[in-house]
């Protein structure tokens, strides 16, 4: 039975409400469109229009409210793009519960169910977002693999210079945690290129930490020091504590094999900002190199 006129009317009205930032608007027209394909008898659009609402809970940070429904939609539903929509946004729950595990289990789901809905749109999202969960699980391959079939959709598609520049980042990073500096360090730079030009710079604290991250990798201590302190600044600048924290991390590491003791110094008194103890783990950095056993992303 195809959807009634009422309920596509509704469905347009919330989605564009939706991209004007409207989000109790938006939720409102959703509920209002669930309501009408009840209305109509047809489970199968109950449950489109059910997913189309979690689009807004996700927004809300409410998604947690629903994730049992939304299991049983995956698993009753016959429509690919509804299965992945479930099991996209189950992921997403629990990844804001911090149980990443299920997380990635979930996302490896809706990876299977987007390829199925033919898609470009569908697919680059699960793509990103699988990769994304891989990467925080030190799945390296996995991030990896997920990275590059984002960037070959978005190449084929409408390309997205932002979003394509910040995957192109976290696949630099994957390879660089496999041992592929050079190649690593190769697209993290395109992406930092790609971001200043776009005036994006919010987006650069995460990226210049990347980059220090790879030049230290590639023993290369005068660049990772200078990329560590661009990181630094921006990370202060735009409240990213994290990226501070890991930067600085980073950095002394870099002074300490640099053989700038002074210097070392000076960043973990810094890094008590974060670890109240970290003047004290002078003997761990110079028994380990954090960029052996750090997760940048994690």
């Amino acid at each position: 039975m195809p959807p009634s006129e009422r309920y596509l009317r509704l469905t347009a009205l919330a989605q564009r409400a939706f991209s004007r930032g409207q989000l109790h608007r938006s939720l409102h027209l959703f509920e209002a469109a669930e309501e009408e394909s009840k209305r109509c008898g047809d489970r199968e659009l109950q449950d489109r229009a059910f997913c189309n609402r979690c689009v807004v809970l996700a927004e809300l940070d409410r998604l947690s409210l629903v994730t049992g429904e939304l299991r049983h939609i995956l698993m009753r539903s016959r429509d690919p793009f509804t299965g992945w929509m479930a099991a996209y946004y189950t992921s997403q729950a629990y990844a804001a519960e911090d149980n990443l595990p299920r997380a990635l289990a979930y996302a490896r789901r809706a990876s299977e169910l987007a390829q199925a809905t033919g898609q470009p749109k569908a697919q680059a999202v699960a793509a990103n977002w699988h990769g994304a969960l891989a990467l925080r699980q030190s799945e390296f391959e996995e991030a990896a693999a997920s990275f590059r079939a984002a960037l070959r959709l978005d190449q084929a598609g409408e390309e997205d210079p932002l979003g394509s520049a910040i995957t192109k980042d976290n696949l630099g990073y994957c390879l660089m945690c496999r041992g592929e500096a050079e190649a690593g360090l190769a697209l993290c730079l395109e992406a930092a290129s790609t971001l200043e030009t776009l005036g994006a710079r919010q987006y650069l604290p995460e990226v210049y930490q990347d980059i220090c991250y790879g030049y230290l990798c590639a023993k290369s201590f005068d660049k990772a020091l200078g990329w560590g302190r661009r990181a630094l600044q921006l990370a202060d600048e735009y409240q990213h504590p994290q990226v501070e924290r890991n930067t600085l991390m980073l950095l002394v590491d870099a002074a300490i094999d640099a053989g700038e003791e002074s210097l070392a110094e000076e960043f973990l008194t810094s890094l008590t900002r974060h670890y109240p103890d970290a003047a004290g783990m002078r003997a761990f950095f110079q028994a380990f190199n954090v960029r052996d056993v750090i997760n940048l992303k994690a």
